[in-house]
């Protein structure tokens, strides 16, 4: 197994912890904004929910992403639409990362789950150009 495939498949455990860690705080937001009515007032509840779920469907892909790049490594073959899958998930990313930030706070969960989904995607890049795919 060559180097770009061993850091593709360290890379995909990587974002499998990104994915549980985005997906509990997703669950958090989702299932907690109704305590949060009384302070933020509806519209804050409407953020918490919406941030809630972007920040599961992040969690999903990711998942889909992690385990297609798991796979994948040992098989380029195999990889079939893995950064594809990628990059929609560093556009999703931002974009939760941008609403999140709309609260004043800092979305971190949303940049550690970008730039391993970036980094997976280079590294999809690099796999299949040694395997000539």
């Amino acid at each position: 197994m060559s180097t770009n495939r061993k850091i593709l498949k360290i890379v995909s455990l990587l974002q499998l912890l990104a994915a549980l860690g985005a997906a509990a705080l997703g669950a958090i937001a989702l299932f907690g904004a109704d305590l949060a009515e009384a302070e933020a007032g509806v519209l804050g509840v409407l953020v918490v929910y919406a941030d809630g779920v972007l920040y599961v469907a992040c969690a999903v892909l990711t998942l889909f992403c992690a385990f297609m790049g798991i796979h994948g490594a040992n098989q380029p073959s195999r990889l079939g639409s893995h950064r594809l899958i990628a990059v929609l998930v560093v556009l999703l990313s931002i974009g939760t990362g941008v609403f999140a930030g709309l609260g004043q706070e800092i979305p971190v969960m949303a940049v550690v789950v970008g730039v391993l989904a970036l980094a997976a995607a280079v590294l999809d890049g690099f796999v299949r150009k040694e395997a000539d795919l």
